[in-house]
């Protein structure tokens, strides 16, 4: 008897709890607030544009001569690469010229193998990088502004 009561318990519980995971979930039906929520997401990332990646240190060097050392090599890096983006930068004592915007570390290393050469003592260095757009995504970028400005 007590058998039989647990084994009709037992599938009680197991049906209702079933029942529970069958059951759709909630959609959300209001979309002014998932546009709310989009439009913050924009304007924060208009205001702070920086995000955790990497770049190639090219140069550090301090001294009475290193920034003008500096300049000299952000020239040159600058008319051999012009796809890449230089950042001259000072802590105290040192010049530093840092190179790209590279989401990934394996990104940066693939560009470091091509300007070893010119420069042999670069190295990847993690930094706050641009937001750089991606081309796979460009389509769906330009599909968005052509729809904004529609309205």
């Amino acid at each position: 008897m007590q058998r039989i009561a647990i084994i009709v318990i037992s599938l009680f519980l197991t049906c209702s709890l079933s029942a529970q995971y069958i059951a759709e979930p909630e959609m959300i039906s209001d979309d002014v607030a998932l546009d709310s929520l989009l439009k913050l997401h924009k304007t924060y990332n208009k205001e702070f544009k920086n995000i955790s990646g990497y770049r190639i240190q090219i140069f550090k060097g301090s001294g009475n001569s290193s920034l003008e050392n500096a300049r000299t090599l952000e020239e040159e890096f600058s008319e051999k690469f012009t796809d890449s983006p230089t950042y001259l930068t000072f802590q105290e004592p040192y010049y530093r010229i840092r190179v790209g915007d590279f989401r990934t570390r394996l990104d940066a290393i693939k560009f470091l193998m091509v300007i070893k050469g010119d420069y042999p003592s670069a190295f990847v260095i993690k930094d706050n990088i641009e937001f750089v757009d991606l081309p796979k995504y460009q389509k769906s970028l330009d599909h968005e502004q052509e729809n904004s400005s529609r309205y």
